[in-house]
Protein backbone atom coordinates (compact mmCIF):
# COMPACT_ATOMS: atom_id res chain seq x y z
CA UNK A 1 0.00 0.00 0.00
CA UNK A 2 1.19 3.49 -0.83
CA UNK A 3 2.99 5.07 2.18
CA UNK A 4 1.14 8.37 1.72
CA UNK A 5 -2.24 6.60 1.97
CA UNK A 6 -1.11 4.88 5.18
CA UNK A 7 -0.07 8.27 6.60
CA UNK A 8 -3.37 9.81 5.49
CA UNK A 9 -5.34 7.07 7.24
CA UNK A 10 -3.27 7.41 10.41
CA UNK A 11 -3.85 11.18 10.56
CA UNK A 12 -7.56 10.88 9.73
CA UNK A 13 -8.42 8.40 12.51
CA UNK A 14 -8.62 4.70 13.23
CA UNK A 15 -10.49 2.67 10.66
CA UNK A 16 -11.24 -0.97 10.01
CA UNK A 17 -9.92 -2.56 6.82
CA UNK A 18 -13.36 -2.17 5.21
CA UNK A 19 -13.55 1.52 6.22
CA UNK A 20 -10.02 2.13 4.93
CA UNK A 21 -11.04 0.66 1.58
CA UNK A 22 -14.14 2.89 1.47
CA UNK A 23 -12.02 5.96 2.22
CA UNK A 24 -9.44 5.10 -0.43
CA UNK A 25 -12.22 4.74 -3.02
CA UNK A 26 -13.39 8.31 -2.34
CA UNK A 27 -9.95 9.94 -2.63
CA UNK A 28 -9.19 11.94 -5.76
CA UNK A 29 -5.52 12.22 -6.78
CA UNK A 30 -4.44 15.65 -8.08
CA UNK A 31 -1.26 17.31 -9.26
CA UNK A 32 -0.86 21.08 -8.88
CA UNK A 33 1.88 23.15 -10.45
CA UNK A 34 3.72 25.84 -8.51
CA UNK A 35 1.34 28.80 -8.19
CA UNK A 36 -1.84 26.78 -8.84
CA UNK A 37 -4.70 27.53 -6.47
CA UNK A 38 -6.25 24.83 -4.34
CA UNK A 39 -8.76 27.45 -3.20
CA UNK A 40 -9.18 31.03 -4.42
CA UNK A 41 -10.49 33.82 -2.20
CA UNK A 42 -14.24 34.17 -2.75
CA UNK A 43 -14.81 30.45 -3.44
CA UNK A 44 -16.24 28.08 -0.85
CA UNK A 45 -13.92 25.37 0.48
CA UNK A 46 -15.61 22.06 -0.30
CA UNK A 47 -12.86 19.53 0.32
CA UNK A 48 -10.07 18.36 2.57
CA UNK A 49 -6.72 17.79 0.87
CA UNK A 50 -3.90 15.57 2.08
CA UNK A 51 -0.47 16.57 0.79
CA UNK A 52 1.49 13.64 -0.60
CA UNK A 53 4.38 15.87 -1.61
CA UNK A 54 4.91 19.58 -2.08
CA UNK A 55 3.73 22.53 -0.01
CA UNK A 56 0.97 25.12 0.24
CA UNK A 57 0.44 28.44 1.90
CA UNK A 58 -2.86 30.01 2.90
CA UNK A 59 -3.05 33.80 2.82
CA UNK A 60 -4.96 36.95 2.07
CA UNK A 61 -3.66 40.16 0.57
CA UNK A 62 -3.18 42.99 3.08
CA UNK A 63 -3.50 46.74 2.68
CA UNK A 64 0.05 47.19 1.35
CA UNK A 65 -0.50 44.30 -1.09
CA UNK A 66 1.53 42.00 1.16
CA UNK A 67 0.54 38.39 1.61
CA UNK A 68 -0.66 37.80 5.17
CA UNK A 69 0.05 34.09 5.68
CA UNK A 70 -2.24 32.26 8.09
CA UNK A 71 -1.11 28.68 7.50
CA UNK A 72 1.70 26.67 5.94
CA UNK A 73 1.34 23.04 4.94
CA UNK A 74 3.86 20.43 3.80
CA UNK A 75 3.92 16.70 3.01
CA UNK A 76 1.69 14.56 5.25
CA UNK A 77 -0.42 17.56 6.31
CA UNK A 78 -4.10 18.05 5.70
CA UNK A 79 -4.82 21.44 4.16
CA UNK A 80 -8.19 23.14 4.42
CA UNK A 81 -9.78 26.53 4.97
CA UNK A 82 -11.61 25.59 8.15
CA UNK A 83 -13.95 28.58 8.39
CA UNK A 84 -15.17 28.38 4.79
CA UNK A 85 -15.50 24.58 4.96
CA UNK A 86 -17.60 24.55 8.13
CA UNK A 87 -19.74 27.66 7.49
CA UNK A 88 -20.18 26.95 3.75
CA UNK A 89 -19.39 30.63 3.06
CA UNK A 90 -16.87 32.06 0.59
CA UNK A 91 -13.29 31.98 1.79
CA UNK A 92 -11.49 35.14 2.86
CA UNK A 93 -8.20 33.40 2.00
CA UNK A 94 -6.49 31.69 -0.91
CA UNK A 95 -4.62 28.40 -0.70
CA UNK A 96 -1.83 28.23 -3.26
CA UNK A 97 0.81 25.66 -4.18
CA UNK A 98 4.25 26.96 -3.20
CA UNK A 99 5.85 24.30 -5.39
CA UNK A 100 4.70 21.44 -7.58
CA UNK A 101 2.48 19.36 -5.29
CA UNK A 102 0.57 16.11 -5.29
CA UNK A 103 -2.51 15.66 -3.12
CA UNK A 104 -5.38 13.35 -2.29
CA UNK A 105 -8.60 15.31 -2.17
CA UNK A 106 -11.72 14.29 -0.27
CA UNK A 107 -14.85 16.27 -1.13
CA UNK A 108 -17.55 17.21 1.34
CA UNK A 109 -19.99 15.01 -0.58
CA UNK A 110 -17.56 12.08 -0.27
CA UNK A 111 -17.26 12.70 3.48
CA UNK A 112 -21.06 12.64 3.80
CA UNK A 113 -21.22 9.35 1.85
CA UNK A 114 -18.54 7.86 4.11
CA UNK A 115 -20.32 8.95 7.32
CA UNK A 116 -23.57 7.47 5.99
CA UNK A 117 -21.77 4.13 5.66
CA UNK A 118 -19.95 4.27 9.01
CA UNK A 119 -20.07 6.60 12.00
CA UNK A 120 -16.30 5.97 12.38
CA UNK A 121 -15.74 8.63 9.73
CA UNK A 122 -16.98 11.29 12.18
CA UNK A 123 -13.51 11.09 13.77
CA UNK A 124 -12.19 12.92 10.70
CA UNK A 125 -13.36 16.03 12.52
CA UNK A 126 -10.00 16.02 14.30
CA UNK A 127 -8.49 17.19 10.99
CA UNK A 128 -10.57 20.36 11.33
CA UNK A 129 -9.58 20.78 14.98
CA UNK A 130 -5.87 20.45 14.13
CA UNK A 131 -6.03 23.15 11.45
CA UNK A 132 -7.83 25.55 13.80
CA UNK A 133 -5.55 25.01 16.81
CA UNK A 134 -2.40 25.70 14.77
CA UNK A 135 -3.82 28.93 13.33
CA UNK A 136 -5.12 30.02 16.76
CA UNK A 137 -1.66 29.53 18.28
CA UNK A 138 -0.15 32.19 16.03
CA UNK A 139 -3.07 34.57 16.51
CA UNK A 140 -2.73 34.47 20.32
CA UNK A 141 -0.47 36.75 22.32
CA UNK A 142 2.59 34.51 22.21
CA UNK A 143 6.01 36.14 21.98
CA UNK A 144 7.99 35.90 18.73
CA UNK A 145 10.41 33.52 20.51
CA UNK A 146 7.53 31.25 21.59
CA UNK A 147 6.11 31.19 18.07
CA UNK A 148 9.45 30.34 16.48
CA UNK A 149 10.10 27.70 19.15
CA UNK A 150 6.71 26.16 18.31
CA UNK A 151 7.81 25.71 14.70
CA UNK A 152 11.18 24.25 15.71
CA UNK A 153 9.49 21.70 17.97
CA UNK A 154 6.46 20.85 15.83
CA UNK A 155 7.27 21.57 12.18
CA UNK A 156 11.00 22.23 11.70
CA UNK A 157 10.79 21.30 8.00
CA UNK A 158 8.78 24.50 7.38
CA UNK A 159 12.03 26.39 7.94
CA UNK A 160 13.70 24.54 5.05
CA UNK A 161 10.68 24.69 2.74
CA UNK A 162 9.62 28.35 2.94
CA UNK A 163 11.62 31.61 2.70
CA UNK A 164 12.10 33.80 5.76
CA UNK A 165 9.57 36.42 4.53
CA UNK A 166 6.77 33.82 4.41
CA UNK A 167 7.77 32.33 7.78
CA UNK A 168 7.74 35.82 9.33
CA UNK A 169 4.28 36.52 7.92
CA UNK A 170 3.05 33.17 9.28
CA UNK A 171 4.43 34.05 12.73
CA UNK A 172 2.84 37.54 12.50
CA UNK A 173 6.21 39.25 12.94
CA UNK A 174 8.50 41.27 10.67
CA UNK A 175 11.39 39.58 8.84
CA UNK A 176 13.76 41.71 10.95
CA UNK A 177 12.23 40.41 14.17
CA UNK A 178 12.51 36.86 12.83
CA UNK A 179 16.23 37.40 12.19
CA UNK A 180 16.72 38.57 15.78
CA UNK A 181 14.72 35.63 17.14
CA UNK A 182 16.75 33.16 15.07
CA UNK A 183 20.00 34.63 16.43
CA UNK A 184 18.74 34.39 20.03
CA UNK A 185 17.47 30.83 19.68
CA UNK A 186 20.58 29.47 17.92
Amino acid sequence: MNESILELLKKAGEFSEKESTLLKQELQYRKLKKGDFLLEKGNTCSSLSFIISGSFYQYNIGLELNKNVIDLNISNDWVINHKSFTTRKPSEYSIQAFEESFIYELSLDAIHRLIAQSQSFLQMGKILEESTSRIDFFDNNNTPDEKYDFIIKNKPSLLQKFPQKIIASYLKITPETLSRVRKRIK
